[in-house]
């Protein structure tokens, strides 16, 4: 930018001096104006350099204190004056406020028509205004060529450095990258050990934005000092960031395309849409999967995602929920990818699908093992997105033809697992036990007879005198009907914990001593919980 003291150091004005505001010499010079009334102030607009010779306030020298003041606040330059002809000299107080604000004020030569000074300054303006122009065009040039010719991200970053002679970073916040300049050992080995959030405090950096949505920053690794160098880096950081905008959303899209090929393929296997292993092996080659092992479906659901969908009708809403959707499932492959090299998997409208590869042997050992990366994704999913997730397994299977069976005991071990825990678990479908039979049967009328049968009185009882004996009563199965662990869950006294049971076995007219009759009423519970 042109400043006041750039201004001065041209030729022609080797004869101007500065009679106060010194300090303010480095405000910006965007045009110059001439003073044909003493209110000229309101219609400064910011950067003028104001010339006058003081003729129209030669009554009132003392009216340039004024002055000064209000156009220091309309942002002026500075003030340019003709001294001898009308005002013989500037009083003391006026230099003393113009230097208080830092405001220049310029003695002008009483020789120099008002067109000596407009056009070299003016002429100086349009000159650097043209050569950003010629650099921002070249820039331009340089990187539409390059993205034209097909090149990548780290080519772009490669162009920016060579441009701006400085070490540049660029994190691609979408894929989770670092890109870095050629060349450049030292600083991938200083940077491995710094988180994102360090860098933004750090570095100065360019955010790579379409729509306020970030896909990633740029890193100056080095301060440009120099305020013409800095806004030439400007220009080129607005091109390179333009190209890689587009490349980010070419990739995105290339991405999406092949999400979604690869995840109709892995629909095609667990809903058995596909009848031969050849078929499947010609398409697994295709993503570089290989099938030669044996696989288990472990399934990702989002608790009542539906519900919360129902109630986020607004279109902001909804749009709010689909991003915490997606965030849900990032941060679901993310840690899979930590566990499993081939990362085999399929989206549904609010569950992820994995097919995860598997070897015969010590069942036990994986079951742990699943138990524990599970155990990280529901806790990264809450910390993260402040959701639960239940989460199902199905059985291993030694053919990825055999995968919709799979597939279809990890829906059942969440359908199941939501019946016995409510939500935020997960379920191993081996390890049902007595649920796996009762699924079959719990909503047949005989089932719903055995539950009357059995429960009707208790229920009944509750209602009609707002009691809660059938909660105890769960309470008491699902503690294996230890009165005191039960009295512990309720945060009840023991004695009245005895004083439920006792009330329990007078309104059920039966003994839950005989372990025939804790049978019968622990199954029918259950079928309860399944019907409601």
């Amino acid at each position: 930018m042109l400043t006041l003291r750039k201004m001065m150091e041209i030729s022609r004005f080797y004869d101007f001096e500065v009679l106060a505001g010194e300090e303010g010499l480095g405000r910006e010079v965007k045009s110059v104006t001439v003073m044909d009334a003493p209110d000229i102030y309101n219609w400064m607009k910011g950067g003028e350099f104001l010339i006058t010779t003081g003729y129209s306030i030669k009554d009132n020298p003392k009216y340039i204190e004024f002055l000064i003041k209000k156009l220091n606040e309309k942002g002026a330059a500075g003030l340019g004056i003709k001294l001898g002809r009308f005002i013989r000299e500037v009083p003391e107080s006026v230099v003393h406020v113009a230097n208080e604000l830092r405001f220049p004020l310029i003695h002008i030569p009483v020789k120099y028509a008002f067109v000596d000074i407009i056009n070299p300054v003016l002429s100086n303006l349009v000159n650097a205004q043209s050569r950003k122009l010629m650099y921002s065009e070249k820039i331009h040039k340089s990187f539409t060529q390059l993205v034209i010719s097909g090149g990548n991200t780290q080519q772009i970053i490669d162009t920016l450095e060579d441009i701006l002679e400085i070490d540049i970073i660029f994190y691609d916040l979408y894929f989770n990258k670092y890109y870095f300049g050629k060349n450049n050992d030292k600083l991938i080995k200083k940077m491995q050990n710094s988180s994102l959030e360090n860098m933004l405090k750090e570095y100065n950096y360019y955010t790579v934005s379409i729509h306020k949505q970030n896909y990633g920053y740029i890193f100056l690794m080095h301060d440009i000092n120099n305020e013409t160098l800095k806004e030439y880096a400007e220009i080129a950081l607005e091109h390179a960031a333009t190209v890689l905008k587009l490349n980010v959303q070419n990739k995105i899209s290339n991405l999406q395309v092949e999400r979604r090929y690869r995840s109709e393929f892995v629909q095609d296997i667990i809903m058995k849409n596909i009848k031969s292993i050849e078929e499947v092996k010609n398409r697994a080659k295709i993503y570089g999967w290989t099938f030669d092992s044996g696989f288990l479906c472990l399934i990702v659901d989002i608790d009542n995602y539906k519900a919360q969908y129902i109630k986020m009708n607004k279109k902001y809403y909804s749009g709010t929920l689909e991003n915490i959707k997606e965030q849900i499932f990032i941060t679901t492959r993310k840690i899979m990818k930590k566990y499993f090299e081939q990362r085999v998997y399929t989206t549904f409208s609010d569950s992820i699908v994995f097919l995860l590869e598997a070897f015969e042997g010590d069942n036990e050992k994986l079951q742990k093992s699943l138990d524990n990366i599970c155990s990280e994704i529901r806790k990264e999913i809450l910390r993260v997105n402040g959701f639960t997730v239940t989460i199902g397994i199905g059985e291993y299977k030694t053919s990825i033809m055999d995968m919709h069976e799979s597939f279809k005991e990890a829906q059942k071990a969440i359908k199941l697992g939501r019946i016995m825990y409510n939500k935020n678990k997960t379920i191993f479908y081996n390890k049902l036990g007595i649920y796996k039979l009762l699924s079959s049967i719990y909503s047949t009328q005989d089932a719903c007879e055995f539950c009357r049968e059995k429960l009707k009185n208790i229920i009944e009882y509750d209602a009609k005198y707002n009691g809660n004996f059938t909660e105890t009563l769960k309470c008491i199965v699902k503690n294996d009907w230890n009165l005191k662990s039960a009295s512990r869950d309720m945060y009840i006294h023991y004695n009245t914990i005895k004083y439920r049971f006792n009330k329990i076995n007078e309104i059920l007219n039966i003994n839950l001593q005989n372990q025939e009759e804790k049978l019968n009423i622990a199954i029918a519970l259950k079928l309860l919980d399944m019907q409601e």
